[in-house]
């Protein structure tokens, strides 16, 4: 095994320096291609697993052709070592393919290598058994190589494997506590978000592709975890960690809507079913998952989703689209909803106190306050809801009442957490008070109080001159 791992160990180095490699594609193959096992160094018995195993092939390479004295013997003890440094190396190849730093025949040397071993004995089935190991390291190591993997083959167009989609279609098919459901998301999320990133034009169809494989599929998890009970539950931290994972990947779907010209069902999905989203706000549930909920919607409504994906520039807007002013509508009205039936009142923001440089040094004392992201973000959320609202609405009488409504609930909702001479002064001063440590948000929340006034004082305007 030690010899294994030596030859293991040159690959990496002449990889990692974007050297061309001489020998044979089947050579490396050999090397690369991993024989799995637990971290005690029995072989796994999973039945889902038990096809894709087996040592390193059949065709076994001339040690002398690759710089090494003896043929490898594999040893349990260092299986895992071995794996991770195959997974390493392939993720690290996989680099170079697609970076424009990487010489050419050096590039198609590892392209070769890649295309010969997704052909070999079903090489990501062998990477989703990973995500069942007991070993986090060797589990996330699995999941981030499958990624890399999967979105080669969408720059490639080469077709995915049955097998994987087969994998998220099952595992998808509905909420488990199972870390195969998390590894899943977390693998989806990689891939999407390395094709926002990517800057060629093709990168809307290669996205196209790949979500029409899973939209159905998408919409059905939405569904199920969604529809949770925590008192039924075993371990509430697999549904948080799934949760998170799937928000994330919900981000990704959003932001292609608004910044690529890719509609979608799983990217309306939380527009039309938004009530799902939004009751994790009242579940019982650690307090950066209400941020994470929280902030995340009114990026939606903001239509700044993805923004910190793209590299250079803010990406561009996609020309107006009726639909998605529909949906916008309809969760800003789902939002005003909740919180007419008493969502603000079921907030807690009580937070940890910011320290600059991280947690608080020992013997100084803690002052309690408020979580400020969620006061600001909440505070936005419901203004900027009431603007998309009135931008809608006819009626000077709905809207006044509308106004007095929602607001004398924000208000309440923050006054325990403002200093008393602010409410005292003039109720207005919540909104530069609230949004005092961000420019962004307080920008936002007076463009969406100054289109709120517009539009009230022009129906009203209206209505006057009616009655004359």
């Amino acid at each position: 095994m030690r010899d294994f791992f030596e030859v293991l160990e040159q690959l990496y180095k002449k990889v990692l320096l974007g050297a061309t490699l001489a020998n044979d594609n089947q050579d490396y193959v050999f090397y690369l291609n991993p024989a799995f096992s637990d971290p005690a160094g029995s072989p796994v018995t999973s039945p889902e697993c038990s096809s894709t195993l087996g040592a390193q092939g059949d065709r076994q390479p001339s040690p002398a052709s690759l710089s090494i004295s003896a043929a490898p013997v594999c040893l349990k003890s260092d299986a895992r070592e071995v794996t991770l440094l195959q997974l390493t190396v392939i993720r690290v190849m996989l680099t170079k393919i697609l970076s424009a730093e990487t010489e050419f025949h050096a590039k198609e040397k590892y392209r070769e290598i890649i295309q010969v071993l997704l052909m070999s004995s079903d090489f990501d089935s062998k990477l989703t058994c990973m995500f069942q190991n007991s070993d986090k390291l060797l589990s996330h190591m699995a999941a981030k190589c499958l990624a890399s993997l999967l979105y080669f083959q969408l720059k490639e167009k080469i077709t995915l494997s049955n097998s994987w989609i087969a994998f998220c279609q099952k595992n998808l098919s509905e909420y488990s506590e199972s870390d195969k459901v998390v590894y899943c998301l977390w693998t989806l999320t990689v891939v999407i978000k390395e094709i926002f990133k990517n800057t060629c034009s093709q990168k809307t169809e290669i996205l196209k592709q790949f979500l029409t494989l899973f939209d159905s599929i998408f919409e059905v998890f939405y569904n199920s975890l969604f529809s949770q009970h925590f008192e039924n539950l075993q371990e509430t931290s697999k549904l948080v960690n799934s949760l998170i994972c799937f928000l994330e990947l919900l981000e990704l779907l959003v932001a292609a809507r608004i910044h690529l010209d890719l509609h979608f069902t799983c990217q309306r999905i939380l527009f039309l079913k938004p009530s799902g989203v939004l009751n994790v706000i009242t579940w019982p549930v650690e307090a950066f998952v209400k941020r994470k909920v929280i902030v995340f919607l009114k990026k939606c409504l903001l239509w700044k989703v993805g923004e910190d994906l793209c590299r250079g520039a803010a990406p561009a807007l996609t020309p107006p689209n009726c639909l998605l002013d529909v949906d916008t509508l309809a969760l800003a009205g789902a939002v005003l909803q909740a919180v007419d039936l008493g969502l603000l009142r079921t907030l807690s923001v009580q937070g940890k106190p910011s320290c600059f440089g991280g947690e608080v040094q020992p013997g100084c004392e803690q002052r309690p306050g408020p979580d400020h992201v969620i006061l600001r973000a909440a505070s936005l959320l419901l203004v900027k809801s009431l603007e998309i609202k009135f931008q809608n609405c006819a009626s000077a009488k709905e809207m006044k009442v509308d106004l007095q409504r929602f607001m004398s609930e924000l208000l309440t909702f923050l006054k325990p957490h403002l200093e008393p001479s602010v409410l005292l002064h003039n109720p207005c001063e919540w909104l530069s008070r609230v949004f005092i440590e961000q420019d962004d948000d307080m920008l936002e929340a007076a463009k969406a109080s100054m289109g709120i006034y517009v539009k009230l004082t022009r129906r009203i305007v209206l209505v006057l001159e009616a009655a004359c």
